[in-house]
């Protein structure tokens, strides 16, 4: 791993022929403007749009408190793609990794800066992201990241607001290669979410399977740093023991 972890490494510094900007202290203001984020609760709607799973459009309302408190109430089947509901630039950026910065570009009138992360520990699923930061904004724009075990993921978002990065829309594309999926096919499934079949298990699974779509999460009627107490997270905790018990 360490040997390819170099080549990694050399690759991209060949395509980079000279680091006008510190890739480090870009990340790091990003992860500091997210920090300013307290706490947050907004309502979200989510489209899913998967290969081989049908999933019907669902709302929520999300709840977050630093540094990783989340809670999510939801009407119905709560097939909620955390990856994109827990997107935190604290939370990407706490990582161990070398970054280094790429280029710059313009998309719509809006400066990007691209930088690559490649993480330092050998033990990292992620081989490699890359960043695109709106260097006026503090924000980013689009993460892309390669794993040793889920293949490839890509995150968009995009922002009404810059003043504190909170993005109001997140789309996740996604390819994952052979995958162990349930064995439940999408004609089974009712506009709940659920197997049309009473008593019909989902544990079985189906090996070799390509998973590939997007979901896309639109959130509105942020509240920001307006307190939200420990204990209400501390109850959602309780109520997972309770149906696990």
């Amino acid at each position: 791993m360490k040997k390819s972890f170099f080549l990694i490494l050399l690759l991209i510094a060949a395509e980079v022929s000279a680091q006008s900007k510190d890739a480090q202290k870009l990340l790091e203001a990003v992860r500091q403007k997210f920090n300013k984020v307290n706490d947050y609760k907004a309502d979200v709607s989510v489209k899913l749009d998967m290969s081989m799973i049908k999933v019907p459009d669902m709302n929520a309302k999300v709840y977050f408190k630093q540094p990783d408190k989340m809670k999510v109430e939801s009407d119905g089947f709560a097939m909620l793609p955390k990856q994109g509901l827990k997107f935190s630039p604290a939370d990407l950026l706490s990582q161990d990794f070398t970054a280094l910065y790429v280029k710059s570009e313009t998309i719509g009138n809006r400066k990007i800066d691209v930088v690559k992360a490649i993480p330092n520990s050998d033990s990292s699923d992620v081989i490699l992201s890359t960043l695109w930061i709106d260097t006026e904004g503090l924000v980013i724009r689009k993460v892309e990241t390669t794993t040793k075990k889920s293949g490839t993921s890509q995150i968009e978002l995009s922002y009404e607001s810059y003043e504190f990065g909170l993005p109001s829309s997140i789309k996740i594309s996604f390819n994952f290669g052979d995958l162990k999926l349930p064995s439940v096919p999408a004609a089974q499934i009712n506009e709940t979410g659920e197997p049309k079949e009473k008593g019909r298990t989902r544990r079985g699974v189906r090996d070799g399977s390509s998973l590939k779509g997007y979901v896309i999460m639109n959130y509105r009627n942020f509240q920001i740093n307006k307190g939200i107490p420990d204990s209400f997270f501390a109850e959602k905790e309780k109520e997972k023991k309770k149906m696990l018990d």
